[in-house]
């Protein structure tokens, strides 16, 4: 006897087609395409080209890449399937960089502190040091000298065991002291972050007692000049001081 069987059924076809950015438009290389249910697939090339056989026309396939949303494609008619991967904003927004790795926003929140030049501004301070004083929790900024324009000390969560309790001071990338911020300028400063644990870990041992970023302000393209003055006084009620003799 002689049987005879539908040759669709058993015949495979080749799907073809490119996966691209939605972003700019270009190819995306190692793309993930797999036959949904099984672990038959492939990858695209450096242009963003991919081919795979495929057993029917009821077959599934799933386009996959870190970073972006994944898309399932039903097969049917087509023999060329071009894709556009979006990228996944909400998975990229929950990550942040820390030196050597990544770690999630809500376990940098009480490790990093942040302050802005308009809050510097604001406070009019004679020393940047103490534009520090009660804006960061675990910040404690405190003056080493009774004398006016003295020098301040600053600790971050606490003293250390190694003898030198001063934080690391690093202004525009570049390690500056561990003296504190007495030569910098308080109108001069963009922002300040600090770093207050192991998020300072790659700054080796120099950033045991924690990490001072200083971001200074710059010049922006195409940015006209300006001159601008500020400043303020102090005047004192001689009569109510009772001062005998002032010159």
């Amino acid at each position: 006897m002689i049987s005879f069987f539908p040759l669709s059924s058993f015949a495979q076809f080749v799907v073809s087609g490119k996966v691209s950015d939605d972003v700019s438009g270009e190819g995306l290389p190692g793309v993930n395409i797999i036959l949904k249910g099984t672990t038959n697939g492939t990858t695209t090339d450096l242009e963003g080209n991919y081919s795979l056989n495929v057993p029917n026309k009821e077959s599934v396939l799933v386009f996959s890449f870190v970073g972006y949303v994944s898309q399932e494609i039903i097969i049917g008619n087509q023999s060329v399937i071009d894709v556009v991967l979006t990228p996944d904003v909400t998975a990229l927004s929950e990550v942040v960089v820390i030196g050597y790795g990544t770690s999630t926003e809500k376990e940098l929140t009480g490790s990093i502190s942040k302050i802005d030049g308009d809050v510097i501004s604001s406070v009019n301070p004679t020393r940047l040091e103490n534009a520090l004083q009660g804006q960061m929790a675990g910040v404690n900024v405190t003056s080493s000298s009774s004398s006016p324009g003295g020098s301040q000390n600053i600790r971050i969560r606490g003293f250390s065991t190694n003898g030198d309790n001063n934080p690391l001071v690093v202004v525009d990338g570049v390690p500056y002291s561990t003296d504190g911020l007495s030569a910098l300028n308080p109108n001069d400063i963009e922002n300040i972050t600090v770093l207050k644990d192991a998020t300072a870990g790659i700054y080796g041992v120099r950033a045991a007692n924690g990490v001072i970023i200083v971001t200074t302000k710059k010049g922006s393209k195409n940015a006209t000049a300006r001159i601008s003055f500020d400043g303020y006084y102090y005047a004192a009620d001689i009569e109510k001081i009772g001062c005998a003799q002032c010159y």
